[in-house]
This record gives structure tokens, C-alpha cells and sequence, in this order.
């Protein structure tokens, strides 16, 4: 019985845990420039029903390469979205004070908006966002807005995704000095 409830424990443990980490830390060997990427955190999400998902699912990453800070950010559309390069990626502070990101580039297709094989068959895209991360230093987020040729979406995002967020911005920001 003991050794049971052990098990439980150790079991809910490692399934709580979702440490932030650096999953690429290596130098480019043409232009000897850092690359950095931290792990991805999904920042929004909606439960599985009947089979699907409702395209609310987000996750994002820090990275640097050539020089560059980005966040990229994945999301499971379900259906088939197009997003503007220039266009806006805006997200809410807790003191309702507005961080502006601009997409640079991006990506869609099926399985392109999602980390793992969930969602691998479903419509997404990948966005490449260029604008001041230190808004996710000391800043709970609370939602996301994302504009798109259909008009924009609002996302809700819950204190502990923002604040695994906030961890991974600051070691990313630890491990590109």
C-alpha cells in the first residue's frame, strides 16, 4: 500500500513539473553566433472535444540567432488561418498595459501549430515575432491577442502559464549574456 501511493506521488510529481529549460544552446560554426532556444510553453489551451480542439491551443518559445531576439509562437488554428507578415501579435499585461509584437515571418499548415504529435493532423501556424521581450521580464500576461486576414483573436492566458513564461524569459535572457 505504501509503495503505491509512493508510486502516485512520484508519478503526479513528474507530470507536474514542466521545468523551463534551454533546449539549443550552440554556436553557428559560419557565423559564430549564438543560437539560443528555450523550450516551448503552452500559454493557452482548450480541453479535447469530441476528437478535436477548437484552435485555442498556444504555445511560444524565446530564441536568438544572427544576432536576433525573437519569440516564436505556435498555434493549433484547426481551421485554416492566414496571418499577415507586419501584422500584430499583442499581448495584455496585468495592469492592462498593452506589449506590441510584430510578425516577422511565419508558417502554416497541417501539424506546423503544434509541439509534439497532438494536434499533428490540424490546421496551424508558426509565427516568428520581433519586439521588446523584456515586457515578459516582470509582466504577468494575461491574454494574447493575435490579428489575422479574418480579423483578430483574443486568448486567454491563466497566472501560471504567464508566470512559466516570465521563468523562461529570464533564463533565456541569463543564458544570452
Amino acid at each position: 500500500m505504501k509503495r503505491r501511493i509512493l508510486f502516485l506521488f512520484l508519478l503526479l510529481a513528474c507530470l507536474s513539473i514542466q521545468a523551463q529549460k534551454i533546449s539549443v544552446n550552440k554556436t553557428d560554426n559560419f557565423t559564430k553566433n549564438q543560437i539560443v532556444y528555450t523550450s516551448y510553453e503552452k500559454i493557452s489551451s482548450e480541453p479535447l472535444i469530441m476528437g478535436g480542439q477548437l484552435g485555442r491551443n498556444i504555445w511560444m518559445c524565446f530564441g536568438r540567432e544572427n544576432g536576433l531576439n525573437m519569440i516564436l509562437m505556435k498555434w493549433l488554428t484547426v481551421d485554416n488561418r492566414y496571418v499577415r507578415k507586419d501584422s500584430n501579435v499583442i499581448f495584455l499585461d496585468e495592469e492592462d498595459n498593452t506589449h506590441t509584437f510584430t510578425v516577422s515571418d511565419y508558417a502554416s499548415g497541417r501539424g506546423v501549430g503544434t509541439v509534439g504529435a497532438l494536434g499533428m493532423d490540424l490546421w496551424g501556424i508558426q509565427l516568428l515575432l520581433l519586439g521588446d521581450l523584456s515586457a515578459f521580464e516582470n509582466h504577468t500576461m494575461k491574454s494574447v491577442r493575435i490579428y489575422t486576414a479574418d480579423g483578430y483573436f483574443d486568448f486567454k492566458i491563466k497566472n501560471g502559464a504567464s508566470k512559466k513564461v516570465m521563468k523562461a524569459y529570464n533564463l533565456f535572457k541569463k543564458t544570452i549574456k
